[in-house]
């Protein structure tokens, strides 16, 4: 992944209109996994506690191995390529992330704002704008025909946030309903062309007090310490940087959700919080072997 996301601190979104609630635009550079898993808490304690917005994208300063919330740490003893990397565990649930070359965002939203009730919509509506991205980035290259990027509507039915047993390990060797899919050549009606279906994109929620916090990754290309999982690059020979993803994406997003959005660094706020959580959580080996 391109070491350049933080470089686009000067981009100034559009702002769209006078709405009284407010949406701070961070783009972080890369950092610690405690650190990035501590900052994105904070912000959900802030949107719950200040009634304010965030959108942040971020980087990870190593490869790094996120467990699901309801995952057994020793697990991870079952994946021997990424054995050396550095864990820590998320406060979400799901699968095991490797977080290498990738684009990782959070999105806090207040219990005021109406997706933040509406998490399914929230989750839904997101993926849809990565896919209208990745889409664009295809078109400019001419490949439209080559393959296709989809997001399989969302049951009223599901929840994520539910421990998958017997599932796979990682993360993206998962599917469900609301994923990110891409297939190198169009599905056929005649054929089980499961094999041929590879996850790019994968998110995950958590609630506070009313407010909602929904991260995720988005793989761009495959990782040493992942090397059975594709990105976006493997599959369809198309590079897009962090930064140009996140310029696209920082612009459809608050338009859909009507924020607007102001760039600005970490406030001194959330990075004391967060610099607590840090210590007493995510870096803590309790919480990250605590199951």
């Amino acid at each position: 992944m391109a070491r350049v996301l933080h470089n686009t601190l000067a981009l100034e979104p559009q702002i769209l209109n006078p709405e009284p609630l407010h949406c701070r635009l961070i783009i972080d550079p890369p950092a610690a996994g405690a650190w990035n898993m501590a900052v994105d808490e904070a912000l959900l304690l802030a949107a719950a506690e200040e009634d304010i917005a965030t959108f942040r994208f971020y980087e990870w300063i190593e490869p790094t191995l996120s467990l699901g919330y309801f995952q057994r740490y020793e697990d991870r003893q079952g994946h021997a390529a990424s054995r050396q990397c550095v864990a820590v565990r998320r406060q979400s649930g799901g699968g095991a992330i490797l977080h290498d070359r990738e684009l990782t965002y959070c999105l806090a939203l207040p219990c005021e704002h109406p997706w933040a009730r509406d998490t399914q919509k929230l989750y839904a509506t997101v993926h849809q704008s990565i896919v209208r991205q990745l889409k664009r980035c295809l078109v400019g290259n001419g490949i439209e025909s080559a393959l296709s990027i989809f997001c399989p509507v969302l049951p009223k039915n599901i929840s994520k946030s539910r421990q998958s047993a017997g599932e796979p390990f990682l993360c993206f060797q998962r599917r469900a309903p609301g994923d990110v899919v891409i297939t190198p050549q169009p599905p056929s009606k005649n054929a089980d062309r499961t094999a041929e279906v590879w996850k790019i994109v994968g998110s995950a929620q958590r609630r506070h007090r009313g407010a909602v916090l929904q991260h995720g990754s988005i793989l761009l290309a495959r990782s040493p310490a992942a090397p059975e999982l594709p990105g976006y690059f493997d599959l369809t020979g198309t590079t897009i940087t962090g930064s140009t993803l996140a310029s696209a994406l920082l612009t459809e997003v608050g338009e859909i959700l009507g924020l607007p959005l102001k760039t600005q660094g970490l406030p001194a706020s959330v990075s004391q919080a967060a610099r607590e959580i840090a210590r007493d959580k995510y870096g803590s080996d309790s919480w990250t072997r605590r199951r």
